[in-house]
């Protein structure tokens, strides 16, 4: 359909096409925020409204680098190769089924997290957030957020820059690469002790089962799938790897496959907040994250996971499961 006014004059013309260009900025942003959101540390928790049947969690996903240590693995591994996925798949597959566990770690990563991953250079995106905040910022939302709130725009752009260094430079996977696949591998590395891939194998250990039917179907395999997550899980946690504190907030919440308990969540997610990493988030994603968290909590769920943290982090410490 034509613009309103479009036989109208060169004026009206350019405001028609000045709409139009106004319009695929707001596609862009709201499609690019959506894909970094999903691969960033907020998606697991702020976008993950999908099927949950049983306990078997849905695909989502937490930000992690490729750089995690791996428990008594000996020598420093050769560098992992750089480049597009096309020529380094087969180095990496070499290596990962060679034993090399943070070539393994990376197969997973790159084919769990860059299928729908598409590079924004970070000017282009912020011109874009810029253009749709001035035009239309009102009328775009996610969830209670307007789009030129602060906090949503820390946590967009923490994730773009978390998405851009696990997928940049990747380019296209092949129709050949399932995204299924992104389990075998993280198990791979996960068994060979590299405590990222045991934190991140349960987000994605049910993404080859296409439907719930598939889930009721395989049943067998989705409690060993479930059972290894929750074993991996612990040994993480017992080795001191902060992001299973992390995962272990979302096993009890949005992805419960140890059972959804939101105290057990809260808890795990104020420990993660005294680690390292967790003391380096934006102050926005700290917002984000925490006005999601305790949404569904009551106030006596709040004050039970400030003492459950407080054990959680004493074992943590002290690398022993919490009771």
């Amino acid at each position: 359909m034509e613009p309103r006014g479009w036989r109208h004059g060169s004026q009206e013309a350019s405001v028609g096409m000045e709409r139009r260009t106004r319009g695929r900025w707001i596609v862009g942003v709201l499609i690019t925020g959506l894909v970094v959101l999903a691969v960033g540390l907020g998606g697991w928790w702020v976008l993950n409204r999908g099927r949950q049947t049983g306990e078997a969690p849905p695909s989502a996903s937490v930000a992690a680098t490729g750089g995690a240590r791996v428990a008594d693995s000996g020598p420093a591994a050769a560098p992992l190769p750089t480049g597009a996925f096309r020529d380094i798949h087969k180095e990496l597959e070499v290596r990962a089924r060679a034993g090399d566990a943070p070539a393994a770690y990376r197969l997973g990563q790159i084919i769990s997290r860059c299928r729908e991953y598409k590079p924004i250079p970070g000017g282009e995106f912020t011109q874009m957030l810029a253009g749709a905040i001035a035009h239309a910022s009102g009328a775009i939302r996610m969830g209670s957020r307007k789009l030129d709130d602060p906090d949503l725009l820390d946590m967009l752009l923490y994730a773009k820059n978390e998405a851009d260094a696990i997928c940049g430079g990747v380019g296209d996977l092949p129709a050949s690469v399932r995204k299924g696949d992104a389990r075998l591998w993280f198990e791979l590395a996960a068994e060979r002790g590299h405590t990222k891939a045991m934190t991140d194998y349960g987000r994605f250990a049910f993404d080859d089962f296409a439907s719930d039917v598939d889930l009721l179907d395989k049943a067998d395999e989705v409690v060993a799938r479930r059972e290894r997550a929750r074993g991996y899980l612990r040994r993480a946690f017992e080795s001191g790897e902060p992001e299973s504190l992390l995962a272990l907030a979302a096993a009890h919440g949005n992805m419960p496959f140890l059972g959804r308990d939101t105290t057990e969540s809260l808890a795990y997610w104020k420990a993660y907040r005294q680690t390292a990493p967790g003391r380096k988030l934006p102050a926005g994603v700290v917002n984000m994250m925490e006005e999601q968290l305790p949404a569904a909590s009551n106030p006596q769920q709040v004050r039970d996971s400030q003492l459950r943290s407080a054990e959680i982090m004493q074992a943590f410490q002290q690398h022993r499961a919490p009771r």
